[in-house]
């Protein structure tokens, strides 16, 4: 059996052959005239020799045979042609010597550097022999990986076909749970339904009882069925315009100001808003945060400008009011006290600021290291809770304008939330932590899939609602600690790390604006979309805030722009 490779050796030797038959012409060639003319003085040399030597003997001999020779002997004359002839023959000879040395010196450096080819080629020969071995090793290697290689390619193909089966079961298992959803889901919508018909009878009941007790003081029992007569859609309108009869009188500067400190009531079933009364930029940089008054009738704004500013709602339009000044930073949040007398806001400058809004000096609550992401009201008015990227948590009281407690966390908070019995942090590291009042130590966490952007507690203080960078919200049970809803939409993006979303004053509605500008609002029983307001907004949706009456709801964007929305 012929070695793998023997054609492939063969060859490198008939190479070898050739190239050393090419250098012996090459150098034969070049030693073929010297060799001749060496030869050459070699016959000259022996010739003269041999006529040296005749002449030299040749006399004699003569004399010897011949006894009569003695009279005639050379003359003088050939006497001196002789010698001449001599030492010409003997300079000619000396010359022919020297260059007989200097030829074989010659032929000894030629010798000398043939010896030394002679090396090379050994060296040559012996690192082609070690190349020819490497490379045996090397096919051999070859021959070895190929094998392991075809012995991959079955394992490979096996495991192939292993995958195709069990991606067959998965998209029949796919599409058994997608059955399974959408039958589930049938049956929840018809259960929603079910549910939303009972709650607009109950609704309908309600709104007739309150008109009925309403207009028994107002209007005579003739007006009041009248008023009955009307659709369910217009009671609210009827019970606005007998509770707040200025509703849609233009206020005076003095009756502003007058009713600025007056509360009022929480809205007991919201409806989403429709349409844009107000559009306009209000800031002269990107706005960060957005929060209600809670007697609905102001809001205030707080951007990347370093101020927040104060505005009326009058007329379906913001009329400014106060213009808060003192930060040395962007503006991150913003939050009244339950009194509507003092609002603090968190800062990039790495402080909290608080304002007296009767006039009163404002305090500055200094002490973190990095930028203030949150600052928010506990249910004490004179405690406040403040959250930092210096990844610390401080709690302040407020008479004194000192902190009173400063609480580690391992990774930086982005918003905080109070409750009665909780201090609900949202963090970086996708984790919700409950921090209990009472035994002050974390007593739940709920991770979520990406980091926190923002909290938002409802009323009633059973429900929280995180935004987070995953693009969903997600709606958890306080009193359970699990996700009760998640909602997402086709288009919904949370545009930065601290986009706001908020949950309606009835909780029933969760709303958020996405980075493309559009604002969208989830039912939060159903966890579907029941509408998205777009048009206004051309940039990036950072903050929304729904006022507690129900009425209007204020969303701000990078473009400096404020929107006022409202269901009618």
């Amino acid at each position: 059996m012929q070695r793998p490779g023997g054609d492939s050796e063969t060859r490198w030797k008939r190479h070898i052959v050739r190239q050393l038959c090419h250098r012996d012409l090459q150098q034969h060639a070049a030693f073929r005239d010297l060799v001749q003319s060496y030869n050459k003085l070699l016959e000259k040399s022996v010739f003269l020799k041999d006529l040296t030597e005749k002449i030299q003997t040749e006399p004699l001999n003569h004399a010897a045979r011949s006894p009569s020779s003695a009279s005639h002997s050379p003359g003088p004359s050939d006497l001196h042609a002789i010698q001449k002839e001599i030492a010409d023959l003997k300079a000619s000879n000396g010359e022919l010597a020297y260059e007989a040395c200097e030829l074989k010196k010659q032929v000894q450096e030629r010798d000398d550097q043939l010896k030394e080819q002679s090396v090379r080629v050994a060296e040559f020969l012996d690192l082609l022999e070690g190349h020819r071995l490497q490379r045996q090793c090397l096919e051999e290697e070859e021959v070895r990986l190929v094998c392991a290689n075809a012995d991959l390619k079955e394992n490979y193909d096996r495991l192939l076909y292993r995958r195709l089966l069990v991606e067959q079961n998965l998209h029949e298992k796919e599409t058994e749970q997608r059955e399974v959803i959408e039958t589930m889901t049938r049956k929840k919508a018809m259960q929603a339904e079910q549910q939303n018909n009972l709650n607009e009878r109950r609704k309908d009941e309600m709104w007739k009882s309150l008109v009925k007790r309403a207009l028994r003081k107002t209007v005579s029992a003739e007006g009041s069925q009248s008023m009955i007569a009307l659709g369910s859609s217009r009671f609210v309108g009827a019970i606005r315009n007998l509770f707040d009869l200025n509703f849609r009188k233009e206020p005076t500067d003095c009756e502003m100001e007058d009713s600025w400190y007056n509360p009022s009531s929480v809205c007991v079933i919201c409806s989403p808003p429709k349409r844009a009364l107000y559009s306009q930029e209000i800031h002269d940089s990107e706005i960060h945060a957005v929060r209600f008054s809670p007697n609905s009738k102001m809001v205030a704004t707080g951007g990347a400008d370093r101020t927040v500013k104060i505005w009326y709602i009058v007329g379906g339009q913001l009329h400014i009011h106060q213009i808060l000044q003192g930060s040395n930073g962007g503006i991150t949040s913003i939050e009244f006290d339950p009194s509507g007398l003092q609002l603090l806001a968190a800062s990039f400058d790495g402080s909290a600021h608080l304002w007296k809004l009767d006039g009163r000096a404002n305090e500055s609550l200094t002490g973190h290291k990095g930028k203030v992401t949150a600052a928010r009201f506990k249910m004490s008015l004179h405690r406040a809770v403040t959250c930092s990227m210096d990844r610390t948590i401080r709690e302040w009281d407020l008479h004194k304008a000192a902190c009173v407690r400063c609480i580690p966390v391992s990774s930086y908070c982005s918003d905080v939330v109070c409750s009665d019995l909780y201090m609900i942090r949202g963090h970086h590291d996708k984790k919700i932590r409950f921090w209990d009042s009472r035994s002050e130590h974390c007593v739940r966490e709920v991770t979520l899939e990406e980091k926190i952007t923002s909290l938002s507690i409802g009323q009633d203080q059973t429900q929280l609602l995180s935004c987070s960078r995953d693009d969903a919200l997600n709606l958890i049970d306080l009193r359970q600690g699990n996700v009760l809803q998640v909602f997402r939409a086709d288009g919904f993006k949370c545009g930065c790390d601290w986009t706001k979303a908020i949950l309606s004053p009835d909780s029933s509605y969760a709303m958020a604006g996405s980075s493309d500008g559009t604002i969208f609002i989830w039912n939060a029983q159903t966890a579907l979309l029941e509408r998205s307001l777009n048009g206004e907004h051309s940039a990036a949706v950072n903050a929304v805030a729904w006022s507690l009456s129900g009425d209007f709801v204020v969303s701000v964007d990078r473009g400096r722009k404020a929107v006022l929305w409202s269901e009618y």
